[in-house]
């Protein structure tokens, strides 16, 4: 699952610098968006995202939690669409439709709960929260990109299967966004004319686990009662002697 992200860009420009290109709507999203440490999708934030614009790709903003068109009233809509499964995403209602409109959501890096009864570990891991939180970054880069599927300017992150890494951290469901940081691979998924069968088969890959890093960060970051959005949601906890 991917419930939890961070988005550590100064400004909306940086995402628009570093990957070359353009900006929609670029003056309104400059004054929209905020740096956030950690991002809470159930908040439904806007996350920016990489999406096809005619023959080209521009980088917009949009809501996390896909609304599918034929819902008339977002309010009665309950389904958790943060995340689409890759493995059901071409036969659930919420998302089959939409397999088509593919799109990246860019992060910083992303955190996952680690069960420590799993790991052989005393529980829980605090006060805050029975889990640990772990937070997961590309190694050298400041950004990574995750894929995703949209409707009307909201969107859902794809969801697939544990690398040997990611199987450490999320050891309970043993499953991770679909990260696809290879330029090649960015290029096919947003401008590629991929069938079901090209899709799934991208959808089934991860990046190298030596090209990501994986830390223990703060607890609570689960824990929707506590304002986590703080410098030190994306640090290295600090362990006691």
């Amino acid at each position: 699952m991917c419930y939890h992200i961070a988005l550590l860009a100064e400004d909306f420009d940086d995402f628009v610098d570093y990957f070359d290109i353009p900006g929609y709507n670029k003056d309104y999203y400059a004054e929209v968006y905020r740096k956030s440490y950690h991002l809470n999708g159930f908040t439904r934030p806007l996350v920016p995202v990489i999406r096809p614009e005619q023959q080209d790709v521009v980088i917009d903003m949009y809501r996390w939690g896909l609304v599918p068109h034929w819902v008339k009233d977002e309010k009665t809509f309950r389904a958790n669409t943060l995340n689409a499964r890759n493995d059901e995403l071409f036969e659930k209602p919420s998302y089959r439709s939409y397999w088509k409109n593919r799109c990246l959501v860019i992060c910083s890096g992303f955190f996952e709960p680690r069960d420590r009864a799993l790991a052989g570990l005393p529980e829980p891991a605090s006060p805050l929260q029975k889990t640990e939180s772990w937070f997961v970054r590309h190694a050298t880069e400041p950004f990574m990109t995750l894929g995703g599927i949209f409707c009307n300017g909201t969107v859902s992150i794809i969801t697939t299967d544990a690398s040997p890494l990611l199987e450490k951290v999320h050891n309970d469901g043993k499953r991770m966004p679909l990260i696809l940081d290879d330029a090649d691979m960015r290029d096919r998924w947003l401008l590629g004319n991929l069938d079901q069968k090209e899709m799934a088969r991208l959808m089934e890959t991860h990046p190298d686990d030596s090209q990501l890093v994986a830390y223990r960060a703060m607890d609570g970051i689960m824990n929707n009662r506590i304002d986590t959005n703080v410098p030190e949601a994306v640090m290295p906890l600090e362990q006691e002697s």
